[in-house]
């Protein structure tokens, strides 16, 4: 306990932070295969404005979902973060139960609160354009807060077996 009270309050909330990403990426691993879908109980992201609405019925979100205007969202754990229901519920209760985790824990003393929030699974690249001249070829691209474009880069170079 000593060893932590001497890490600097902004080195606590990195730390804090790289944990609740590896949270979400925990999430995110379950969804792979059907990120791209909303499914009923789901928080969809709407990606024109950031707001998360609960999906009541995935059918009539399809549309939506498979136009990238929405996208379901995974939790950055927090203490006010809202839960979504059903399956995507169980999904996201199972990461905390697997790191005995609540909620409520996120809001360490000495003022360490991580409120938490809602974040796509997936999320559009925008802006994308490319040039190839003789030193190779070049990227440009514009991605949303939180995302890393070391990411975007390794989906891009993997090797496929189609």
């Amino acid at each position: 306990e000593r060893a932590l009270d001497a890490v600097t309050p902004r080195l606590k909330k990195l730390y804090l932070s790289a944990y609740q990403s590896s949270l979400f990426d925990r999430v995110l691993e379950q969804r792979l295969n059907t990120f791209d879908l909303v499914e009923e109980g789901d928080l969809a992201y709407r990606h024109d404005n950031g707001a998360c609405f609960l999906v009541e019925d995935s059918e009539a979100e399809k549309k939506r979902a498979q136009e990238f205007e929405i996208s379901p969202s995974g939790p950055m754990f927090g203490c006010k973060m809202k839960l979504p229901e059903g399956n995507p519920r169980e999904a996201e209760e199972k990461v905390l139960r697997e790191e005995s985790l609540t909620l409520a824990e996120f809001n360490l003393p000495g003022g360490l609160r991580m409120e938490g929030e809602r974040r796509p699974l997936r999320v559009p690249i925008q802006n994308l354009s490319t040039a190839m001249d003789d030193d190779g070829l070049s990227l440009n691209f514009s991605l949303p807060r939180g995302v890393y474009a070391t990411t975007v880069l390794r989906e891009i170079l993997k090797t496929h077996d189609w």
